[in-house]
């Protein structure tokens, strides 16, 4: 049976690829506060994340959300941080728990630990560092999810996207970008996200990292390996050696 998702932030880049992606695979409901042109063949709402009563009925009926709905700019202002990235969490999370959804997968950052020294390695153990204060509203969304999956009946799954860029992106991929170590191409976030719906229903809470398979990660990936088989294609470095025509 085909499994209904939620794609909150359907306008945004990420959210219109998986829409393209997961045509024919996944019954899919949409929202966001613009509406994505084109607009797809799916139902689509425009909310508001930061309104709770119009959040609720969103959720009903879905078995996972896919919480993309933020403001995504890195040096983002605390005025607009606040209603999109840390009251649009809450408000998910508890339509989500209300509603009964099977799981919400959180779409976390890099932003969220990337204050460790650069020739350092993150893995997922290491404790919350963030760059920026949009990376401490992702920390507040995880910590979030860590809490509804301990005193709901919900499973979380945090996905602490890299750069995420098309792999023809010559703007990111190409030799000696210092940052290849941090790409996760679209296909790859594709990939990425499908394991984390189709991860056991006893996956009460996990945190993820979202990078391609590349040559060096700054994030370590092990563990999505290992535990919900994330099996990534691209390497950002062998991408940007190669003859890519930008598109």
């Amino acid at each position: 049976m085909s499994r209904t998702l939620l794609i909150t932030g359907a306008a945004g880049k990420i959210g219109s690829f998986l829409i393209s992606a997961f045509a024919g695979n996944y019954e899919l409901r949409l929202t966001d506060i613009h509406e994505p042109s084109p607009m797809p063949p799916y139902p689509f709402s425009a909310v508001d994340l930061v309104d709770l009563e119009r959040v609720r009925p969103l959720c009903r009926g879905i078995d996972t959300v896919i919480h993309l709905g933020a403001d995504p700019r890195t040096f983002a202002p605390w005025e607009t941080l606040l209603p999109a990235n840390v009251v649009g969490a809450y408000n998910i999370f508890q339509a989500a728990a209300e509603a009964g959804c099977r799981r919400v997968i959180f779409a976390s950052s890099i932003n969220a630990v990337a204050g460790y020294p650069t020739e350092t390695q993150i893995n997922t153990s290491m404790p919350l560092r963030p760059l920026n204060l949009y990376g401490a509203t992702k920390a507040w969304g995880e910590v979030l999810g860590r809490l509804y999956a301990d005193q709901h009946n919900l499973s979380v799954i945090c996905l602490r996207f890299g750069a995420v860029v098309a792999p023809t992106n010559r703007e990111w991929i190409y030799p000696g970008n210092p940052f290849l170590s941090s790409v996760l191409t679209l296909d790859d976030c594709v990939r990425l996200v499908i394991a984390s719906i189709e991860a056991p229903d006893d996956l009460r809470f996990g945190v993820y990292h979202g990078v391609s398979n590349n040559r060096y990660k700054r994030l370590d990936i092990s563990d999505a390996r290992a535990q919900i088989g994330y099996d990534p294609q691209d390497d950002a470095f062998a991408l940007g050696e190669s003859d890519v025509t930008t598109v």
